[in-house]
C-alpha cells in the first residue's frame, strides 16, 4: 500500500507538472496570436489608461498580422491620444515662456504649430501673425538680416500662401547670404507647385551653378523633372545625387523608382538593391 500511494502521489505532481505545461503552451499559443494582443491592448489604453504600453501591444498584434485593421484603428487611435497629449504639453510649456517674453519666437512658432495640429486654425494664425511681427521688427533693426527675412518667408507661405512668399524669398536671394542657396530651392518648389515651369527650372539651375555639390539642389531638378514627367533628366540628376550621397538609401531607392518608369527594370532591381544593403526597409 506504502508503495502504491507513493506511486500515486507520483502519478499526481507528473499530471500536475503536465498540465502545468499545457497551461504555459496555451498561453504561449495565445500571445502569438493578434487577437491576444489587441485585447491586451483595449485593456491597457481604456481600463488601465496606459498609452504607451497599449501602443506596444498593438505594434505586436500587426507584426503578427500586418493587415489586421482592427489592430491598425488602435495604433491610429493611440497615437492620436498621444499626439493631443503631447500638444497639449508643448502649448503649456510655450505659455509659460511666453508669459516671460511675448516675443519668444520659438515658443510662437511652436504654439501655431501645435494649434494647427490641433485643428485649431485660426488661434494658430493668430501666432503666426505674432511671429511674422517679431521677424519684421528684426528686419527693421537690421535689413540685411538675411535669416530673418528667410524665415518669415517660410511663415508668410504657411498664412497666406506660397506666392506671397516669392518676394521676401528674393530679398533673401538679393541679399547673397547663407541662406541663398535654401531661398532659391524653396523659391523653386514654390514656383514648381505653381505650375511656373520656366522660372521655377531657371532658379533651380541658378542654385546649382552657385552650389554644385548640394545634393539639395539635384533632389529638386529631379523632382522638377518627375513632375513633367522627363525621366532621363530625373535620372542624370539622380546620377549626380547617388555620386554625392553614394551611402543614402533614399538616393538609390529614387533613381530605382526612375529606372522602373523608364521600363529599364534590371537596372531598377540593382538600385533596389543598393537601397535595401544600405539600409531601407521595404
Amino acid at each position: 500500500m506504502g508503495k502504491r500511494h507513493k506511486n500515486s502521489r507520483l502519478w499526481a505532481v507528473a499530471l500536475g507538472l503536465l498540465a502545468l505545461a499545457a497551461l504555459c503552451v496555451s498561453a504561449a499559443a495565445q500571445e502569438n496570436t493578434a487577437k491576444y494582443w489587441i485585447a491586451k491592448g483595449d485593456d491597457l489604453f481604456f481600463n488601465k489608461s496606459n498609452p504607451l504600453e497599449a501602443l506596444e501591444s498593438y505594434e505586436k498584434a500587426i507584426q503578427i498580422n500586418p493587415d489586421n485593421m482592427t489592430a491598425w484603428n488602435g495604433k491610429s487611435m493611440v497615437l492620436d491620444t498621444l499626439s493631443v497629449q503631447t500638444y497639449s504639453k508643448i502649448l503649456n510649456l510655450s505659455e509659460t515662456k511666453l508669459a516671460k517674453n511675448p516675443q519668444d519666437i520659438e515658443a510662437l512658432q511652436t504654439s501655431a504649430m501645435a494649434l494647427a495640429s490641433l485643428g485649431n486654425r485660426e488661434e494658430s494664425n493668430q501666432f503666426l501673425k505674432k511671429a511674422i511681427d517679431v521677424y519684421d521688427q528684426e528686419i527693421k533693426d537690421n535689413p540685411k538680416n538675411a535669416t530673418a527675412w528667410f524665415l518669415k518667408a517660410g511663415l508668410i507661405s504657411i498664412l497666406n500662401g506660397s506666392e506671397e512668399a516669392i518676394s521676401a524669398y528674393d530679398k533673401v536671394i538679393e541679399l547673397n547670404g547663407s541662406k541663398m542657396i535654401d531661398a532659391l530651392i524653396t523659391k523653386g518648389n514654390i514656383l514648381l507647385n505653381l505650375g511656373r515651369y520656366n522660372e521655377s527650372i531657371d532658379t533651380i539651375d541658378k542654385a546649382i551653378q552657385l552650389d554644385p555639390e548640394n545634393p539639395s539642389v539635384w533632389y529638386e531638378k529631379a523632382t522638377y523633372y518627375n513632375v513633367l514627367g522627363k525621366y532621363n533628366e530625373s535620372l542624370d540628376a539622380y546620377e549626380m545625387i547617388t555620386k554625392l550621397e553614394p551611402e543614402k538609401a533614399s538616393a538609390w531607392l529614387f533613381k530605382g523608382n526612375v529606372l522602373k518608369a523608364l521600363g529599364r527594370q534590371t537596372d531598377a532591381d540593382a538600385a533596389y538593391a543598393k537601397a535595401k544593403e544600405l539600409g531601407h526597409q521595404e
